[in-house]
């Protein structure tokens, strides 16, 4: 468009526009100067005193116009000087006109030198982004099509283990080099341990030097939580260059603030498809502590679901990691590591569901000394002061059992949902196996993080009447239960009325059915080496198999 216009109009790139400015003002001076019929006769005597004629005035003009007309007799736009009043008239008139022209000829060919220009920037910027983009496209063609989970330990986990013996063996040397400075962290920070004064003074004045020194050594501390103020003593913000927070779907939010206040960037760990943590609060404090602390304090109950300690099911350390938004189901945004290492196949795969796309499993399958990795045996059961008797004679059975074909008591692992089971069972079991230790024996809950060769569940629910929401209510504590074993995964419990109450524990036992082995255990009869006392009815589990 704008080329069009200046099209439509002569070159003007030649013309003389300052000479033709200086040419303006002359004419208009001697226009002004001219003598005039309505001039007073006071004027009139002193244009006659003065000889003020009009061939005077043209001579005068003549002489000052003329470095300036000459000039423009070398470009295209010559002028011609006016010799009378009509001449000057027309001249001004022209040359008023001829200026205007001029400029705004001048103001359209700067747009379009500017357009021109903003034009070739842009072009500019489209060829580099067009080369950026083919670069890339060219790396993305180079990229493998396997995702990262499925490749890295087959290609790059080599070299992350390379990165990390040259890392440490750099860090080796430079303690070596700088011994000095980190014994004398060693024996700050060993002392201020012992709660030393002036340990303690040397760590809150000059605490990252310390630490620094101390991190050749240690370049990782770990520490619970709980104990984390002992573990540094002083709050200082960024003293810790990069916290990595394990199992943090089973950590209350507000546990992590001492952490993160005092670390510069935090990796938050866990798996919110595994147990939640415990509130030790009845449902009447639960309620009061929303009201109390969100509700009447003009909060909502979207801000109670997404930050309150109590909301173990939306609000824990890996929920507000991974961002979500509160409501029950959300797990946010966080990275999603499908790949298990721990246990066969036949056991994870019950696990495998819970998971976005499932569980990559890379653990070979490989029998237990059993043979199978899954077994679930029938035991009728009943209840008596909170425990269940029945499923602990059965457990009994099933240990010694495994004891016979090989196993080690360090290698097993029992549990049960409820703590009074999970007491009887302990009463029972390290009375007649010392070897057992504390941790070995307890709630599904103690199990977190932790693993068993073998691992025997008592669920300790029996009877129709009953109430199996807690084990049902979400995959988490199943998940967790069955996740924990590397080879064997044993149920002892009533497997009647575990599928009859359908959910989780329903899934679990038809899971076993059809990649393990399902186990009747009449009177005294042994059956494959398990032996139980006499069920309290006729009633056999349903779809069972009964070996001979």
């Amino acid at each position: 468009m704008l080329q069009q216009q200046l099209s439509n109009q002569p070159d003007y790139s030649h013309f003389p526009l300052d000479d033709y400015q200086q040419i303006q003002i002359l004419l208009e001076e001697t226009w002004q100067s001219l003598p005039r019929d309505d001039d007073s006769r006071f004027q009139r005597f002193l244009d006659w005193l003065g000889g003020v004629t009009d061939e005077g005035i043209f001579e005068a003009l003549g002489q000052s116009i003329n470095i300036f007309v000459l000039r423009t007799l070398a470009t295209p736009f010559p002028f011609q000087p006016p010799s009378n009043r009509a001449q000057l008239l027309e001249a001004r008139k022209q040359i008023s006109q001829q200026i205007q022209l001029v400029q705004e000829w001048n103001d359209l060919n700067q747009l379009l030198k500017q357009t021109e220009y903003r034009l070739n920037q842009l072009e500019r910027s489209v060829a580099a982004l067009t080369t950026e983009r083919e670069q890339i496209q060219v790396k993305l063609d180079s990229y493998p099509t396997e995702d990262l989970y499925s490749r890295f330990y087959r290609d790059d986990r080599g070299s992350q283990v390379q990165l990390f013996q040259r890392a440490l063996t750099f860090l080796q040397q430079e303690a070596l080099r700088r011994s000095d400075e980190v014994i004398r962290a060693l024996e700050t920070y060993g002392s201020a341990l012992s709660s030393d004064g002036d340990a303690l003074l040397k760590l809150e004045n000059d605490g990252q030097t310390i630490y620094r020194d101390l991190s050749l050594v240690f370049p990782v501390i770990t520490t619970s939580l709980h104990s984390l103020r002992n573990m540094f003593p002083h709050l200082q913000p960024n003293l810790i260059k990069l916290a990595l927070v394990d199992e943090a779907g089973t950590t209350l939010v507000h546990q992590l603030f001492p952490l993160l206040v005092r670390s510069q960037q935090a990796v938050v760990a866990g798996d919110p498809q595994q147990i939640e943590p415990i509130i030790n609060l009845c449902d009447d404090a639960i309620r009061q502590y929303r009201l109390s602390a969100f509700l009447d304090q003009g909060l909502s109950d979207k801000d109670y679901y997404r930050y309150a300690p109590t909301a173990k099911y939306t609000a824990t350390a890996y929920h507000r990691a991974a961002g979500a938004t509160g409501q029950e189901g959300d797990l946010g945004t966080g990275i999603v590591l499908r790949n298990h290492y721990r246990s066969p196949a036949a056991i994870i795969s019950f696990c495998s569901p819970n998971y976005p796309n499932g569980l990559i499993i890379h653990t070979p399958d490989k029998p237990s000394k059993l043979g199978t990795n899954l077994i679930a045996y029938h035991v009728e059961g009943s209840h008596i002061e909170q425990v269940n008797p029945a499923e602990i004679d059965g457990i009994v059975a099933a240990i010694e059992f495994l004891l016979q074909h090989g196993y080690s008591i360090p290698q097993i692992g029992v549990m049960s949902p409820y703590l009074s089971q999970a007491n009887a069972l302990k009463a029972r079991l390290r009375g007649i196996w010392r070897d057992f230790n504390h941790d070995d024996i307890g709630t599904v809950h103690n199990y977190v993080g932790g693993q068993k060769k073998a691992i025997l569940f008592s669920p300790y629910q029996c009877l129709a009447d009953h109430s199996f929401w807690f084990i049902n209510r979400k995959p988490n504590l199943l998940n967790t239960a069955v996740s924990r074993a590397e080879e064997l995964f044993v149920v002892v419990g009533n497997l009647q009325e575990l599928e009859q109450a359908g959910g989780e524990t329903a899934r679990m036992i038809q899971h076993i059915r059809t990649w393990g082995k399902i186990y009747l255990t009449p009177s005294e009869i042994s059956v494959n080496g398990f032996r139980a006392s006499a069920p309290t009815s006729n009633r056999k589990p349903k779809n069972v198999k009964q070996l001979p």
